[in-house]
């Protein structure tokens, strides 16, 4: 066996406030493997070819939705066709949108627990498969938005990074837009340009967001690409073009895995999106921003097996 390659972020949230995680991790992995924690992207490079050559059985990955979304993107490049190994989330980030995706809880230290015990028996994992989305060419991630999905982050960003803090930050948008306040105003900024998912051209050219996402979720119990549940190695794309208040009351239906009501607003289970506008288009992906060039295209990428720690394998009687 090759063992069990730990990427863990030093640069975290979660673990700024317990600098100790790293060796906490080391302990608990013992003579199965190693655990890294690269300072920057260029290590992480270096890092991951390594895991490529050792041929690692299991990519552990200690960190929020931005740490998964640099590690499975230099992975990616590291394995080239080679498929990845199994990925085991430690949720080690503030709000583990990813992760509560594919349904996986807990703390980083008893879930890598549950990873090594399973691993020193040498039984199978149960998996999850989900797909990687491969945007502007050489990033990959799970969940995309243009406008109001990042637009929702940069305000986000501007507090201490917290569940409190994102429900704080929704309700005083869902309140300015019955009013037509700031905060809407900043959250809601429109944008221009042509949406086509496969061969589907959506009617409309102004936009408050396309997006589209391999995992379901995207925080606070939205679960706006529900649709990629039921529709393996595809993705669920969204384009938003109706009013703020419409908007708003599309929140519900994001909730209860219903389909948008407004006729201004676009769905498709897709395997390709592309968005060209007249502009560089900005975006947020797995929680990191972009300014990409005019044209942002999007495409179902590798496959990605996701261990669930805590779920036993089935027995047939």
């Amino acid at each position: 066996m090759s063992g069990i390659g730990i990427i863990t972020n030093p640069k975290a949230r979660r673990n700024l406030r317990n600098p100790a995680i790293a060796q906490q991790l080391a302990e608990i992995l013992g003579d199965c493997g190693s655990v890294c924690a690269p300072e920057d992207f260029d290590n992480l490079h270096l890092l991951t070819r390594e895991f490529c050559e050792r041929d690692i059985d299991v990519l552990c990955i200690n960190g929020g939705d931005g740490t998964i979304h640099a590690a499975m993107t230099t992975m990616v490049r590291a394995y080239g066709d080679k498929p990845l190994p199994p990925v085991a989330l430690l949720c080690g980030g503030t709000m583990n949108t990813i992760a509560k995706g594919i349904g996986i809880q807990g703390k980083p230290l008893p879930i890598l627990e549950e990873v090594v015990s399973t691993y020193k028996q040498k039984v199978d994992f149960v998996t999850r498969p989900r797909w990687l989305m491969k945007v502007d060419g050489n990033r990959y991630g799970f969940m995309l938005g243009t406008g109001v999905f990042a637009n929702y982050l940069e305000q986000y960003y501007e507090g201490t990074p917290s569940v409190p803090w994102a429900m704080w930050v929704l309700a005083r948008g869902v309140l300015s837009a019955f009013v037509g306040g700031i905060h809407i105003r900043r959250m809601m900024r429109r944008h221009h340009g042509v949406a086509r998912a496969d061969d589907e051209t959506w009617p409309r050219t102004e936009w408050a967001a396309v997006a589209a996402g391999t995992v379901d979720q995207v925080g606070l119990g939205f679960s706006p690409f529900y649709e990629c549940l039921e529709n393996p190695g595809k993705m669920h794309a969204v384009g938003l073009g109706s009013r703020p208040v419409q908007l708003v009351m599309e929140l519900i239906p994001a909730i209860r895995h219903q389909p948008l009501q407004h006729p201004d607003n676009f769905s498709k289970v897709c395997v390709s999106l592309t968005l060209t506008a007249n502009e560089q288009v900005t975006y947020m992906l797995d929680g990191d921003f972009y300014r990409g060039k005019n044209t942002l295209t999007v495409e179902i990428g590798p496959r990605v097996d996701f261990i669930q720690p805590f779920t036993k394998p089935s027995t047939s009687t």
